[in-house]
């Protein structure tokens, strides 16, 4: 039979060959044939780089670099590039990813590929102009015998083989002017015979946005070859003019097994928003109801952007792929089968405290009443915001997550926790912790730790790190992508803050779930960013209990801080202020043994870092032993965590310890961190009361996650930046510990010790901007080259070549100059990108739009913007590359910058490549550097670089950047001291709270202070003397008040204390009247006294918080006249008040309650 490819057979036998080999595995063997079709590809794109002297070969040489360059792809005719990404895209799956290939598939791509070798022979053949206007024909199809294993191994190799194409392009680079001159001529007659006759061969042009749309559908399970599934025939569309039959096509219909439709789509072209196709949408989706009696969901696209629009539940929300079929059928059964969460009860034996179901009432208001899908907790560490969010997914009643899938609103949930430690073989103890909770409390739940495990069958609950979840997302099973956008319908955050988002954030746009974000940061530390990722008003958090809150209630204990100043430690060491003897020692450490050169000093920034100082470590020790808190009636030391600052750090610590107190032969104080594969056994012994260790020095890993109450002393060995970390590390020492002094002495408090100043640090006011996030190698050098690019632009065009050389543009070799090569380079980083990868997909707008090579000539300035902060950090294609080679690509480039600028630094970078260039030096035998050992040794000349410009810097970079692997390595040594440091007086001191913006609670302490120093105005005196007020001193008291500077304004302090607030009792409360600790006992008799009421209600978030205020009024006055509670503040969410607010039943018992409490106050 006649092979649709014979027209090859002459002018190019080996495609040919290849092709029709393709062509013949089409059916029997699908895979085989995508994967030959691929094959076939890569030939023809050899030939075209090698014929067409036009084409300009890339920087690299595999062939998603080559079909990607712009030349080869401005030479196409439009609709091809397509065609070529399809099967690069498909075949590329056939060979390395273990998803089903059908017979469609391959079909597709061998149509796609005739259409590719028609165009090949039609433009670039010998009289392809004759070759007549010929159409695929599925019947000449044959059948072949299906390849051997070897021989599709063998195959694999030569795909993954690039010699040819390295070859290719140096064989180009070799070309004389002349010979390439020649070679366009001949190129060029060539084409204009082959155009002499119109071209009139369909090519099947189909948009753009069916091949994003159908990879979408294909990787959520869809078959879109499926009967009905596409372009479905819908009646009952609106009558626009005379003529219309109300007649419509679907583009897509998603099919349920019960032959009812479960979705639709709505395909726009790409050039168009998805939003034009939103009422259309809708429109089919009434027709296809009104047939099949179940509403459809909604999705619109152009191919780059999709809504899911399920417009009974929620609005239109962005998404980036399709749901599976079972994913369709959960969520139209919620439709029906939900229920009311107001009505569903909370687990008391998991969340009993009030403000523990109120936080979980909070959030399920949020979801039901406001049909809103995220919500942000923000509750200080201790107080149960893991507990209270573990709770989110299993069977009956465990808190919000059971409350959640006992109502059927969710059955998959993601839970998300810090990451792991590397070289740390146990998993992540808040992971450890969820696990075993899901285990005591939900055995019929099936939970999986990612972490551990990668078979997800059947799992209900994964608890996973954040990186290994998102390098999950783009994993495929049989049925498409593993993780699809909506797998999971709830997904928990840990540590909910802008940090985690600007690394992980893309895994919480991926996946299409309720979204509830946690954190211990206090709300006034909370920044913008995570407000609005959380969609929520700044500073106004769906529910938070802070530490202030949590002690005033009894569930945690408060921090007392004790600053320790050690002189070393803050302003570093400095010869000319240590003794004669210690002058000597260090000279004897830190002189230069090759120029003699003996530093004046050692910056702070050294010491714990790589210097270790014997006194320091040794006095802050004693001060530890002696002033830190006690257990056993006095006799030992409490449980105390030391954060050193590395690992060296902590080992000098132990060390110094067992040299001090060697009676404790070595077990009192121990290192836990990530260096030690066992360091879980550590941590369980840690957090036994009475088993050793006792001291736990850490690095990194107890600053959060570790809940031991039994912690009394912290000792900060290290600098904090982070508000963040700073108040998870303060928060290891607030848990509740009863007994821990002796029986009926409790915890009250714990000491955290600051060495080293951090509490000064935190008393600033600290630019949010200072917490930055590291950036990829990869990213940074991206970024640098565009500012360089950018920089370099406006020369570009330069009239002479010695003015092209001022402005140090000239050419670095025959394919462009450094500007040029610049952009080619950038554009390839775009270009490689892979179109497939959930990152990617994000910005594919943006990653096609820069893929097109001529878009790089004239950036502008938000094109910049856009690169740099959209683009630049998005995984390439390119292939991987030594680590130190990019490293020393960076540090040329920022030194072409410096030269540019005349920036100060130039000196700095240009000495630090003039030192790698001497030690390469050194190495003469290696014969990669021999043969650069002449121009090694002339450009580390003082006078070459008195000349330098970016392009010669640029000829450094080129020559030497693979060479730079072959350095060894210099690690920093350890010094060892004894000076004598200075410690200054040991002071307790508040814990400085960091704050951004307005902070409530530091207006409260200012007005606090103002009152204190206030009190012998005649009204405070007469208040602390119990003296009533007439209306001339309370008018004397306002105009104090109001008019001084610290407290700003009425306005502000209304804003803070509310317009209900009591003057007097404000003042009473601040310079006391009552006797120490008869508000404590007040409020928890008051709190004792609704415990009872509220147990076993499924009171609403509001009326938990009714309850409270009723609480707090019994607290600061004693008694309460009922009346009251038709007053605001319990008018605030009723205008009734109590009787708004609960039935009759329930208001008469609160009102009995509180006429109870009154009695009991008056006997007293």
């Amino acid at each position: 039979m006649d092979s649709n490819f014979s027209f090859l057979r002459d002018q190019f036998p080996t495609i040919y060959d290849h092709a029709s080999q393709a062509e013949g595995l089409v059916f029997s063997n699908p895979r085989a044939s995508c994967f030959y079709t691929r094959f076939v590809l890569e030939q023809m794109v050899c030939w075209l780089y090698e014929n067409d002297p036009y084409l300009q070969p890339p920087l690299e040489s595999n062939l998603g670099a080559l079909i990607h360059e712009q030349t080869f792809k401005d030479n196409l005719k439009p609709g091809l590039f397509g065609k070529i990404r399809t099967i690069h895209k498909v075949g590329n799956s056939a060979a390395h990813h273990g998803g089903p290939i059908s017979d469609r598939d391959s079909l597709h791509l061998i149509e796609e590929l005739f259409h590719l070798t028609y165009w090949l022979v039609r433009y670039y053949g010998q009289n392809g102009r004759e070759l007549g206007d010929i159409s695929f024909d599925r019947q000449k199809i044959p059948s072949f015998a299906v390849p051997s294993q070897k021989e599709l191994q063998d195959l694999e190799k030569r795909l993954s083989q690039s010699d040819t194409l390295r070859q290719i392009a140096e064989a180009k680079q070799c070309q004389t002017e002349a010979e390439l001159a020649a070679a366009r001529a001949e190129r060029d007659a060539l084409l204009a015979q082959n155009n002499a006759i119109a071209d009139k061969h369909d090519y099947n042009e189909a948009d753009t946005r069916h091949y994003l749309i159908d990879v979408l559908l294909k990787e959520a399970g869809w078959d879109t070859k499926a009967p009905n599934a596409t372009e479905f025939e819908v009646w009952g569309m609106p009558i626009q003019q005379a003529g219309d039959t109300g007649r419509g096509f679907v583009d897509y219909v998603l099919w349920g097994d019960d032959g009812k439709p479960l979705a639709l789509v709505e395909a726009k072209r790409s050039s168009k928003s998805p939003d034009s196709g939103q009422n259309q949408a809708k429109l089919y989706a009434d027709c296809l109801e009104k047939d099949y009696n179940q509403r459809p969901v909604i999705f619109y696209s152009n191919g780059y952007e999709t809504y899911l629009w399920d417009d009974l539940t929620y609005p239109p929300r962005p998404v980036l792929g399709f749901l599976r079929k079972t994913e369709l059928e959960r969520l139209i059964f919620r439709r029906s089968h939900r229920k009311r969460l107001s009505n569903t009860a909370i687990n008391e034996d998991i969340v009993g405290r009030p403000y523990q179901k109120e936080a979980i009432r909070r959030i399920t208001e949020t979801f039901e009443e406001k049909c809103a899908r995220k919500s942000l907790l923000v509750m200080a560490t201790g107080t149960g915001k893991t507990r209270t969010a573990i709770a989110f997914g299993a069977a009956l009643p465990f808190a919000l997550v059971e409350l959640l899938k006992s109502a059927n609103w969710v059955n998959r949930v993601l839970f998300l926790a810090v990451r792991l430690w590397r070289g740390f073989a146990v998993r992540n103890a808040l992971l450890k912790q969820a696990y075993r909770a899901f285990q005591r409390h939900l055995p019929s739940v099936t939970v999986l730790d990612l972490t551990r495990s990668k078979d997800v069958t059947g799992a209900n609950v994964i608890l996973s790190t954040y990186q290994t979840i998102l390098n999950a997302i783009d994993r495929m099973d049989a049925n498409g992508r593993l993780f699809g956008v909506g797998y999971f319908d709830l997904v928990i955050v840990d540590e909910a803050h802008r940090s985690i988002y600007r690394k992980y954030g893309e895994i919480f746009d991926y996946f299409d779930a309720l979204l509830v974000g946690l954190t211990a940061t206090p709300r006034s530390e909370v920044d913008r960013d995570t407000y609005r990722i959380f969609q929520l008003q700044q500073g106004v958090p769906t529910f938070a209990y802070e530490l202030e809150d949590a002690v005033k209630d009894g569930h945690l204990v408060p921090p007392k801080g004790v600053t320790v100043p050690f002189k070393f430690l803050r302003t570093g060491v400095k010869y000319s202020e240590l003794t004669p003897e210690e002058q000597l020692a260090y000279e004897e450490k830190f002189r230069d043994e090759e120029s003699g050169e003996l530093p004046r000093e050692i910056n702070a920034a050294a010491l714990n870092q790589w210097l270790f100082n014997i006194d320091t470590v040794d006095q802050a020790l004693r001060i530890l032993m002696e002033r830190g808190l006690k257990v056993n009636s006095g006799d030992r030391l409490g449980k105390t965590i030391i954060f050193a600052r590395n690992h060296r750090h902590a080992q000098f610590i132990c060390d110094r310890f067992n040299s001090n107190y060697p009676h404790y032969k070595g077990h009192f104080a121990k290192i836990i961190d990530s260096h030690d594969n066992y360091a879980q056994s550590l941590l369980d012994d840690f957090s036994e009361v009475n088993k050793e260790p006792i001291i736990a020095v850490s690095v990194d890993l107890l600053d959060t996650g570790v809940d031991v109450p039994e912690v009394v002393n912290l000792v900060f060995f290290k600098p904090v930046f982070s508000p963040v970390k700073f108040n998870q590390m303060i928060g290891r020492g607030t848990r509740l510990c009863q007994d821990l002094f002796g029986p009926g002495n409790d915890k009250t408090e714990f000491l955290v010790f600051d060495l080293c100043g951090n509490f000064e640090y935190f008393q600033q006011d600290i630019d949010e901007t200072r917490e930055k996030i590291p950036e990829s190698l990869t990213s940074r050098l991206v970024k640098h080259r565009l500012e360089l690019a950018t920089r370099l632009a406006p020369c570009k065009q330069s009239a002479t070549p010695r003015a092209r050389e001022q402005s140090s543009t000239y050419k670095v070799d025959r394919s462009g100059d450094l500007y040029t090569s610049l952009l080619d380079a950038l554009h390839q980083h775009i270009a490689t990108m892979p179109r497939d990868n959930f990152l990617v997909r994000r910005r594919l707008p943006q990653v096609e739009t820069f893929s097109q090579r001529d878009r790089w000539n004239n950036l502008s300035q938000e094109d910049v913007a856009t690169i740099a902060d959209s683009l630049a950090s998005l995984p390439n294609g390119l292939p991987n590359e030594d680590p130190l080679a990019k490293e020393f690509d960076l540090l040329c480039v920022k030194l072409q910058l410096a030269i540019l600028k005349a920036d100060r630094s130039y000196e700095r970078l240009r000495d630090k490549v003039r030192d790698i260039l001497c030690q390469l030096e050194t190495k003469p035998d290696i014969p990669m550097i021999k043969g650069q050992l002449v121009f090694i040794r002339e450009v580390q000349a003082e006078n070459w670089w008195t000349r330098a410009t970016p392009s010669m810097v640029e000829g450094i970079r080129v020559r030497v950047r693979d060479l730079v692997k072959f350095i060894d390595r210099q690690k920093q040594q350890i010094v060892i001291t004894d000076f004598v440091d200075e410690m200054g007086a040991v002071q307790i001191v508040d814990i400085p709270t960091h704050q951004t913006g307005f902070s409530r609670e530091q207006y409260r302490r200012k007005v606090e202070s103002y009152i204190r120093q206030h009190q012998d105005h005649l009204a405070i005196a007469k208040l602390k003397r119990n003296l009533p007020l007439t209306e001339t001193d309370l008018s004397a008291l306002e105009e104090m008040l109001f008019s001084a500077a610290e407290i700003e304004s009425r306005q502000r302090f209304e804003e803070v204390f509310g317009q209900t607030k009591s003057l007097k009792l404000l003042i009473l409360e601040i310079v006391g009247l009552d006797p120490a600790g008869i508000r404590v006992a007040a409020r928890q008799a008051a709190k004792q006294a609704f415990a009872r009421y509220l147990q076993g209600t499924n009171f609403s978030a509001n009326q938990i918080r009714f309850i409270e205020n009723i609480i707090d009024i019994l607290t600061k006055n004693g008694v309460m006249n009922p009346g009251a509670l038709y007053e605001p503040p319990f008018t605030d969410n009723h205008p009734e008040g109590l009787d708004g607010m609960f039935n009759n039943q329930e208001a008469d018992r609160i009102v009995s309650i509180v006429r109870s409490f009154n009695q009991s106050v008056d006997r007293n």
